[in-house]
C-alpha cells in the first residue's frame, strides 16, 4: 500500500474513532492554548482596561486567524513532501473532491502571497 493509501487508511479508522479518543490527540495542546489566552488577555485588560471576556475573545480570534494561515502552510509542506490533496483536504476536515477550493494555494497557478503564519513568524525573530 502507498504512503498515500496508508494516511488515507488511517484518518477513516481516526473519523471513525469516538469523540473522546480523538480529542486525545489535541487535549495537551488545547490546555497549553487555553493558558496562552488567558494569559495574554490579562495584558490587554491592563493596557486598554478592557474586560476580561472581551481580551479572551480577541485573543482567541486572533489565534484562530493565526491557526488557519498555519493549517494552509502546512497544507503546501505536506503536497510538496508527496502527500495527496485529498488526504490534505481530509486531514482538514474538508470534502477531498474540494481539495483546491478548501486549500487554493495548492493549485499550480496560485499567487504566493505571504500568509498571516509569515508575520508571526517574523515577529518572533
Amino acid at each position: 500500500m502507498s504512503a498515500n493509501g496508508i494516511d488515507r487508511k488511517a484518518l477513516e479508522q481516526l473519523h471513525a474513532e469516538s469523540m473522546e479518543e480523538q480529542v486525545s490527540y489535541y487535549r495537551r495542546p488545547f490546555m497549553v492554548l487555553w493558558a496562552a489566552v488567558q494569559e495574554a488577555s490579562v495584558e490587554l485588560e491592563e493596557d486598554y482596561g478592557m474586560s476580561a471576556e472581551v481580551a479572551q475573545v480577541w485573543v482567541a480570534e486572533q489565534l484562530r486567524q493565526v491557526a488557519d494561515s498555519l493549517v494552509d502552510r502546512l497544507a503546501e509542506k505536506a503536497v510538496a513532501h508527496g502527500v495527496s490533496k485529498s488526504n490534505v483536504a481530509r486531514a482538514a476536515g474538508a470534502d477531498p473532491t474540494n481539495a483546491l477550493r478548501r486549500f487554493p494555494r495548492l493549485t499550480g497557478d496560485a499567487p504566493r502571497e505571504r500568509l498571516l503564519i509569515d508575520d508571526v513568524l517574523d515577529a518572533l525573530e
